[in-house]
C-alpha cells in the first residue's frame, strides 16, 4: 500500500487570492491579514486554520458572509497554516507574514499577496501540472483515449522530461527555502512526487522546530523508501509466504468481516454460491478511485446475473465514510469494512502490497488470477463472458 499511503499524505486542492481585502491591521507592519472569498459557500460556514501537521485543531476560524470572509493574525512569526471547512478538504496552505494575504476558494490561484504566498502558489501550481501530467500517462488514461503505440511513446518521452524538469525546480526551491517553514512545507508536499533519494539527504536541514506529526510521519516513510533492502529483509518472508499461498491455481484463503449493510459475511458462501467472485481490495482515499469504482460497478451490473459475484474489502479507517462513499456510488457489489477486526489482515493474507488489487476465484475455489487495476479487472472479467 505504498503508493497508496503516498497518495493519502500528498493530498491538496487548489484556491486562491480576492482582491478585495483590508488594510494591515498593526501600524507597525507585524500584522498578516487574510481576505478572502468563497463564493459558493453559504452565510455562516465556519473556516478554520490550522496547523499543517494536525488539520483537525483550529488555531483561529472565521465565518463566511456574502461570500467574503477575513482572518488577522498579530503575530510577526513565519507560519505555514492550512484553511478549510473541515467538512471537507476544500481548503489550502498559507503562509503567515506581514502583509495582506489574499484568497479566492475559487480562484486558479493558491494563497498570494505576499513574497512567500506569492512563490508557494508557483510551487503547488507546479506541483499540480505535473501530477496531472502523471495522472493523463497512466496506462488506463492512454487506454481511454485510443492512441498508437508511437502516440503513446511521445508522450511519455514527454512525462519523462517533465519530471527531470520539475524535480530540479523542486530541489531548487527546497534548498533556497530549508530554513523557513515554506521549504519544508515544499520537502513535504514533495515526497511521492520526487524520488525519495534525493529529498532525504534534506531532511535533517531542516530547522528542529518545523519537524512537527506531520514531518515525523513523512521522514519516516521517505527512510522506509530508502532503506527499502531492510524493510524487505524484515517482512520477506511473510510476504513470500502469503503470495505463495495465494497464487494462481491454489485455493483461496477463506475468512469473515463485517458487511457495511449490517451482519458478517463468510467468503466461502459467495465463492460457492457463484460463477465466478472476485475479492477487490480497495479504499476511499484513493486517488481516482470514485471513477475506477464507477467502471467497475458497471461491469458488475452487466455481468451480475450471469454468474459474476464481488466480495469489496475496503482499507478505509472508518465505517462510516466506506459506507457513504458506497452509497454515493450505489455499489451493488457486497462490500465489507473492518477497519479495526481484519481488514488490513486480509489483505495481508493476500499478500496485497497495493490498492487497488483483486484476487479472482472461481465456483471451485481456485485462484484463476491476481489482479492490480481496475482496467485490468475489467478485461480479465470481459474475458470470462
Amino acid at each position: 500500500m505504498k503508493k497508496a499511503f503516498l497518495l493519502l499524505l500528498s493530498v491538496s486542492v487548489l484556491f486562491s487570492c480576492s482582491d478585495s481585502g483590508k488594510k494591515d491591521g498593526n501600524e507597525n507592519g507585524a500584522a498578516c491579514t487574510i481576505n478572502g472569498t468563497y463564493s459558493s459557500a453559504a452565510d455562516g460556514t465556519v473556516l478554520y486554520m490550522t496547523p499543517i501537521d494536525d488539520i483537525l485543531t483550529p488555531l483561529d476560524s472565521a465565518v463566511v458572509k456574502g461570500g467574503c470572509f477575513s482572518f488577522t493574525n498579530a503575530d510577526s512569526a513565519i507560519a505555514v497554516r492550512f484553511i478549510s471547512s473541515q467538512q471537507v478538504i476544500d481548503g489550502n496552505f498559507v503562509v503567515l507574514e506581514p502583509g495582506v494575504v489574499k484568497v479566492d476558494f475559487t480562484g486558479e490561484k493558491f494563497a498570494s499577496g505576499t513574497a512567500s504566498n506569492d512563490r508557494l502558489s508557483r510551487f503547488m501550481s507546479e506541483r499540480t501540472k505535473i501530477v496531472n501530467l502523471r495522472r493523463l500517462c497512466k496506462p488506463e488514461s492512454l487506454d481511454m483515449l485510443g492512441l498508437d503505440e508511437a502516440m503513446r511513446d511521445s508522450i511519455n518521452d514527454v512525462k519523462d522530461f517533465a519530471n527531470v524538469a520539475y524535480e530540479a525546480y523542486v530541489i531548487k526551491e527546497i534548498k533556497e527555502n530549508i530554513k523557513t517553514p515554506l521549504g519544508y512545507l515544499f520537502l513535504v508536499q514533495s515526497v511521492g512526487i520526487v524520488s525519495s533519494a534525493k529529498l532525504h539527504p534534506m531532511f535533517d536541514k531542516v530547522p528542529v522546530e518545523f519537524r512537527d506529526k506531520l514531518y515525523d510521519v513523512m521522514k519516516r516513510r521517505v527512510e522506509t523508501e530508502v532503506s527499502d533492502a531492510a524493510i524487505y529483509d524484515k517482512y520477506h518472508d511473510e510476504m513470500l509466504k502469503s503470495l505463495e499461498a495465494t497464487s494462481v491455481g491454489k485455493i483461496f484463503q477463506n475468512f469473515e468481516l463485517n458487511n457495511i449493510n449490517g451482519g458478517r459475511v463468510l467468503l466461502s458462501d459467495e465463492v460457492f454460491a457463484n460463477k465466478y467472485t472476485l475479492v477487490f481490495f480497495w479504499s476511499g482515499w484513493l486517488e481516482d478511485i470514485k471513477e475506477q469504482v464507477t467502471a467497475l460497478s458497471k461491469v458488475y451490473d452487466t455481468y451480475r446475473n450471469k454468474g459474476l459475484q464481488i466480495v469489496g474489502v475496503s482499507l478505509d479507517g472508518n465505517v462510516d465514510n466506506c459506507k457513504a462513499l458506497a452509497d454515493e456510488l450505489d455499489i451493488r457489489w457486497v462490500q465489507l469494512c473492518n477497519p479495526s477486526g481484519g481488514s488490513a489482515e486480509v489483505a495481508a493474507a493476500y499478500g496485497i502490497t497495493e490498492l487497488p488489487a483483486a484476487i479472482l476465484v472461481n465456483k471451485r475455489g481456485t485462484i484463476l488470477a491476481r489482479l492490480s487495476n481496475v482496467s485490468e479487472i475489467i478485461k480479465k472479467i470481459e474475458e470470462l463472458f
